[in-house]
């Protein structure tokens, strides 16, 4: 039994020692969780769909950026343009203001707030980031060809992806779409 005593003793001053080891710690994070805001209104507009930063060429090319520079904390708000609240948006990152994007996932953005004329997003990371933000407005029916397409004069994109458009090729064999427009290859 004395043994049974002592292990107990022992459990019980590890406990008390682990405890007061903790004390110290008030945050797990040195994050500056302090909240800060920037507006982006240069963006561009092309047919249904707003893109938050100027291409180097048509809508069908990679993107170069600059991107939305996107702090932790940071919200950011996208004066689209549309003249009709987005039903559908996308937010794409970067560790660098130009280059190569990868989809938003998590924490990293979070929809604050949609409307007619803006869309906002918050970095609700530690992670500093740049932003890229694509957001669409539904097709007006006369505008979509017979097959449910775009027609070719009235939306940009699709008079420049060539003769496969209509199925997703562009001329060349490869993928067009959100791959092609954010820039990832």
């Amino acid at each position: 039994m004395a043994s049974v005593g002592r292990t107990s003793a022992a459990c019980a001053v590890a406990l008390i020692a682990a405890a007061l080891s903790s004390v110290a710690c008030q945050s797990t994070s040195t994050c500056d969780r302090t909240p800060d805001f920037a507006e982006v209104d240069d963006g561009r507009v092309y047919g249904n769909t707003y893109i938050s930063a100027l291409n180097e060429g048509d809508f069908t090319g990679p993107t170069s950026g600059p991107w939305a520079y996107f702090p932790p904390a940071r919200t950011v708000t996208f004066k689209h343009g549309l003249g009709a609240t987005p039903t559908q948006w996308a937010v794409w990152v970067a560790f660098q203001p130009h280059g190569v994007l990868a989809p938003s996932a998590g924490n990293i953005s979070i929809l604050e707030f949609v409307d007619d004329q803006y869309i906002k997003f918050k970095n609700d990371t530690c992670s500093e980031f740049y932003a890229w933000v694509q957001a669409s407005t539904p097709a007006v029916a006369g505008t979509l060809g017979a097959s449910g397409v775009p027609d070719q004069t009235t939306w940009p994109i699709v008079s420049s992806l060539g003769e496969a458009g209509a199925s997703g090729d562009d001329a060349s064999g490869g993928a067009s779409g959100a791959s092609g427009a954010s820039g990832a290859q």
